[in-house]
């Protein structure tokens, strides 16, 4: 049967194409690779994946955990895990679908709180998840964890602090530097926690100091023997690594005390009587500081209640506002030197009653006192009960009547180094005028009759 040109065209194209070597280098790779893909395809059902980076978990017996027990170290902290199956599994398997563990039975006995227990666990991989994923876990590498454990424990020490500064001349900063915490708890295995003696703040400021001062000082351990501690190497944790240190530096005053005196006689002289402290060291902000050149005692001392055996007094030491004392004394010694001065008694009758009410009648039922008086001792050889004077005031008793017992004011004449110690009182009955009555007009005479 004769072709038709159609048929013969398409004949001639194959033929061409068979004949191109180029045309059948191609097409043997093409085949090549459909090949390659089908015999892979094939295969891979057991292919092995390994799928890396699977964190180690380590699990501790309930016993352990009772025990506090804690794992400080691990080595290593992730595993890789060989799985096989299908190939279209297994390249979506990641690290979140595998679990590597092993199990820590330690043994009780053993941990002393001397030293960390060291132990190497095997270890197993399993499925994570979805179990009954169309894969197999083959191994795990590397097949084994060693770990360091020991019993947790946890302490507070106070901080130490061995913080040096000086302050310059006219200014005053505390031996004791301002912490922002002074206790720190240190935790980890028992046997370094027990090492751990001394938490202490170790800085040295440079140069005078004119001005307060802020440093982040770093907390050092030492032990016992002072030799320190590298909290790293001991598996330690602190609450506070560093700590904030404050150094307040303020302005410093010497003051002179004195002591406030009541009825002091003109003739004692002022060099027998001593203060001690005689000065008092004073901080504070330096324009407040430089208002003070002296300080008052704060009680006074009646000068009436000083004898010879009564001549040493404590007072207290005031501390205006805004000042710090930084001297440590509370209280001066006030002491009167009494020597060449002598003590006696002597009954007065001298007693004058002053400022009785205008409408009042105040009659003395006190007739004689008798006053103790110190003095020196040619004075008081002189004296007698003629020279001392006894005044009983009234002014405060406005409007009472009956028996009073008023307050006497002593007087000693004639002798300018003589006082008298002591207080008295005077009985004073206080009672009302009597009203006078006026006399009746005499009644004129009857006139005579006429």
């Amino acid at each position: 049967m004769p072709q038709t040109p159609n048929e013969g065209s398409r004949r001639s194209f194959f033929a061409r194409l068979v004949d191109n070597n180029m045309f059948l280098l191609i097409f043997s790779f093409l085949c090549a690779i459909v090949l390659w893909f089908v015999t892979m395809s094939a295969n891979a059902e057991g292919r092995e994946t390994v799928v890396g980076n699977v964190p180690v978990d380590v699990q501790m017996s309930e016993t352990a955990q009772e025990a506090n027990i804690r794992i400080f170290k691990q080595t290593p902290l992730s595993a890789s895990v060989s799985i096989t199956g299908s190939s279209i599994v297994t390249s979506k398997i990641t690290e979140a679908d595998v679990s590597v563990s092993a199990r820590l039975e330690p043994e009780l006995s053993m941990l002393t709180g001397n030293s960390m227990q060291q132990a190497t666990l095997t270890l197993r991989a399993y499925k994570q998840g979805n179990t009954l994923a169309d894969y197999d876990v083959e191994s795990v590498n590397p097949a084994e964890v060693t770990v360091l454990y020991d019993r947790y424990r946890e302490i507070q020490l106070s901080v130490e602090s061995e913080i040096h500064y000086t302050a310059a001349d006219g200014y005053y900063a505390s031996n004791t530097p301002t912490l922002a915490t002074d206790i720190v708890t240190i935790s980890g295995p028992e046997s370094y926690v027990n090492r751990v003696a001394h938490a202490k703040l170790i800085y040295d400021f440079e140069g005078e100091l004119t001005e307060s001062k802020s440093v982040s000082c770093h907390v050092t351990l030492e032990d016992l023997n002072g030799d320190v501690l590298d909290p790293s190497e001991l598996y330690l944790q602190l609450s506070d690594t560093t700590i904030d240190v404050s150094v307040q530096v303020t302005g410093r005053q010497s003051v002179q005390l004195e002591a406030n005196i009541l009825n002091l006689p003109e003739r004692f002289a002022s060099n027998r009587i001593t203060i001690e402290p005689s000065t008092l060291e004073i901080a504070g902000d330096i324009a407040t500081v430089s208002q003070y050149s002296t300080l008052t005692l704060s009680a006074p001392i009646n000068f009436f209640d000083v004898t010879p055996e009564n001549n040493v007094f404590t007072v207290p030491i005031p501390v205006p506002s805004g000042v710090t004392n930084i001297s440590g004394v509370e209280t001066a010694t006030v002491t009167f030197n009494m020597n060449g001065y002598a003590e006696t008694s002597v009954f007065t009758s001298n007693i004058n009653i002053i400022n009785v009410p205008e409408n009042k009648v105040a009659e003395l039922s006190t007739r004689s006192i008798e006053i103790h008086v110190v003095g020196t001792s040619a004075q008081i050889a002189r004296l007698t009960g003629k020279t001392i004077f006894c005044t009983v005031d009234l002014a405060s008793f406005q409007g009472q009547n009956g028996s009073l017992e008023v307050p006497v004011t002593v007087t000693v004449n004639n002798s300018d180094s003589c006082w008298a110690v002591g207080t008295y009182m005077a009985h004073v009955t206080v009672s009302d005028k009597p009203t006078e009555t006026p006399e009746p007009s005499p009644s004129p005479s009857p006139s005579a009759a006429p």
